[in-house]
């Protein structure tokens, strides 16, 4: 008996060595690459994202760091309470962990079988914050409650609890207490509430989902900030009528602040493909240098013209605000870009970006589906009757109230006709022209009976960024483009990334040009322009464009475009107010498109370059072939054509087409008036 118990204290003596040595060797193992825990002094914080125009020249912006130390005896009472509460309410009792904590959370990882619960004190999450990575493992828990302990050794628990809330990163590049409060509150932190202290508190556990820097954050924040409060009153510090003051309190949005920006609308799109780039990454950290594909010369004419023509049309149109978008047609690359007046100006909602917005095009529209049209290999000398229409219960009116009798597609589209762009519309197959527009990024257009036929006149809203590149598409002989703000990025001495166009034809070189050849055609134009004429001529510069307004003029619009240039107009209000009647795009939005094109041939900044003319289309059919006056009599087009193959015979019986009657009533109403 005593020889066995002899042999099994040895084993235990042996196992508890053996043991010992492992722990010991797993310690050194752990603790071997591990830094001295200093945390004197503040750390420097390095990265930072630099965004550069084309040249790579000048900073347009830098997305970096703003920091204010805070001393512990500045620190008020409701900070240091709100985060104990919060975040561990034995700090000023344990010596850098708790076991407590630890326990819990091996059990409720083990619970939900992961490694979701990490029980972190604020000395442990300052120890992983400035020494190690963010990585969840048991290996870098343990390192963690090891450099914690020796944080507690070496340091005053005011000494850790004062740079932990000074190195913090409170989101929106704010990293520390000071600089957070007065980012979001425009307070110095001695004056903050206790709300204020608890949404403070609660932005240091995730600004990614707590910042009040957008609207799906604030219900998070509101419950984690509640919760603060619910915990501060439970623990004595907060009295009954001190806690419903505070739980009372609204959380409002913050606006970001920018400073130290040029071309602020055109950096912060930069800004949001970034994080489409590098989602749940702080930018401020990743050391990035973007080049981006912003021409200054262009954007600083831009933003002059902008500013001067929509402070004009606010005195005159009753229309305050008004955007460009400048493009290649031949790479993507956005040239310039102003979302509005004024960046800063909160009365007109200046950090809208109007090009990215959805906004009816109004007759901008129309060019998309007279090029679905002419895909079908209709000519434009094709005559359509511009006489009043019932379409089933839409009844179109013309711009100048007037109604031309029959009129070639060239004519009805240079001067922008809206019974005409209707029928268009209706003949090119509507579900054709949507896809078209689908084609060039109005994906979100969905089925066109959604708005009937009065989408041919642009009552569907699409986006200046997307409708831009279907001019852009017209612009480069029918292929449509990839569109981009971004040249390059390093993260030096590596790129990254590098933007290589990508291109798709969407429409025949024939239709492009065609079309383009309408847009450019000043004779065809001129019956729209009239005395607004002048503003359409560029002397021996060929400039296709074509203009828009909506119903109600909300909307005024202008997109033009040479072989190397596409510019869109927008002007209006951004919260959706109507101009006065006499705001329509021929006076708010071309004297824009003028001012700005004629501004870059001054100053040499417009190539010269010439169109390529179509082919000349030749369709031997009536109607389609210039001739409305035939052995037939005079009928409408649906007399002779079938739509869904309209270069083939004429339909024996035209009224299986629903519209045939409506089109042809039309048409002997106009004749019978003609007669008399």
């Amino acid at each position: 008996m005593k020889r066995k118990l002899f042999i099994f204290l040895k084993i235990l003596i042996i196992a508890i060595f053996l043991l010992g040595t492992a722990l010991i060797a797993f310690y050194f193992y752990l603790t071997k690459d591990l830094p001295d825990p200093e945390i004197l002094g503040e750390k420097i914080v390095s990265g930072g994202t630099e965004i550069y125009d084309r040249s790579e020249t000048t900073l347009l912006y830098k997305i970096g760091f703003r920091r204010k130390w805070v001393d512990f005896d500045k620190i008020p009472d409701k900070i240091i309470k709100a985060f104990l509460v919060a975040e561990d309410a034995d700090f000023f009792k344990h010596q850098g962990f708790s076991l407590k904590s630890v326990l819990r959370s091996i059990y409720l990882n083990l619970k939900s079988g992961g490694l979701k619960y990490g029980g972190s004190t604020i000395t442990q999450q300052l120890a992983r914050n400035l020494f190690l990575s963010p990585e969840k493992t048991i290996t870098r828990k343990l390192k963690e409650i090891i450099l914690a302990y020796k944080l507690e050794k070496k340091y005053t628990k005011e000494q850790i609890f004062t740079y932990y809330i000074n190195s913090i990163y409170f989101g929106e590049g704010n990293i520390g207490i000071a600089a957070a409060s007065e980012y979001y509150f425009d307070k110095k932190i001695e004056f903050i509430d206790w709300s204020e202290a608890a949404i403070l508190v609660s932005i240091a556990k995730s600004p990614l989902y707590y910042a009040p820097i957008k609207e799906e954050n604030l219900k998070r924040l509101k419950e984690r900030r509640d919760y603060i409060l619910k915990r501060l009153k439970d623990f004595g510090y907060l009295s009954d009528l001190e806690y419903q003051k505070a739980i009372s309190s609204e959380i409002k949005l913050v606006k970001r602040k920018y400073t130290n920006i040029i071309a602020p609308h055109f950096v912060m799109e930069v800004v949001q493909e970034l994080k489409k780039f590098f989602p749940d990454k702080n930018l401020e950290e990743l050391n990035l240098r973007v080049v981006t594909t912003l021409d200054l010369k262009i954007q600083k004419i831009a933003e002059d013209v902008i500013k001067k023509r929509a402070e004009q049309n606010k005195k005159n149109y009753g229309g305050a605000n008004a955007a460009m978008m400048v493009i290649n047609p031949k790479t993507g690359e956005v040239l310039a870009l102003v979302g509005s007046k004024d960046f800063f100006d909160e009365s007109i909602d200046g950090q809208v970006n109007v090009p990215f917005r959805l906004r009816q095009p109004g007759s901008a529209f129309k060019p998309i589906s007279y090029a679905a049209l002419f895909e079908l290999g209709y000519s434009d000398k094709t005559i359509v009757f511009d006489v009043p229409t019932d379409f089933g219960g839409y009844r179109p009116k013309n711009f100048d109230k007037i109604f031309k009798g029959p009129v070639t597609l060239r004519q009805a589209l240079a001067e922008s006709r809206n019974v005409p762009s209707v029928k268009v519309f209706y003949l090119a197959i509507p579900e054709r022209v949507v896809d078209l527009a689908r084609k060039s990024g109005m994906d979100y257009l969905k089925n066109w009976q959604n708005y009937g036929l009065s989408m041919a006149l642009g009552s569907a809203e699409v986006k200046m960024k997307d409708l831009i590149r279907f001019y852009g598409a017209l612009a480069n002989d029918g292929i449509l483009v990839s569109q981009t703000l971004i040249l390059k990025i390093t993260q030096p001495p590596k790129i990254i990334y590098e933007y290589y166009p990508k291109e798709e034809r969407i429409i025949s070189v024939e239709t492009a040009r065609l079309v383009t050849d309408i847009l450019k055609d000043k004779d065809a134009r001129r019956g729209l322009f009239q005395r607004s004429f002048h503003l359409t001529d560029f002397g021996d510069y060929e400039v296709a464009l074509k203009t828009g307004t909506t119903q109600f003029y909300q909307d005024a619009w202008t997109f033009g475009y040479t072989k190397d240039l596409v510019v869109g107009v927008w002007a209006g209000n951004t919260d959706g107010r109507k101009m006065n009647s006499l705001g329509a795009s021929l006076v708010a939005a071309l004297p824009i498109f003028h001012d700005f094109l004629q501004t870059l041939i001054d100053n040499g900044l417009l190539l010269e370059n010439k169109f390529d003319p179509p082919e000349p289309r030749t369709v031997n059919k009536p109607m389609m072939n210039g001739e409305w006056i035939t052995s037939y009599g005079i009928h409408d087009i649906l007399f002779y054509v079938d739509r869904n193959n309209p270069l083939g015979p004429i339909p024996e019986n035209p009224y299986l087409d629903p519209q045939f009657s409506r089109w042809e009533e039309g048409v002997l109403n106009w004749l019978k008036n003609f007669n008399e």
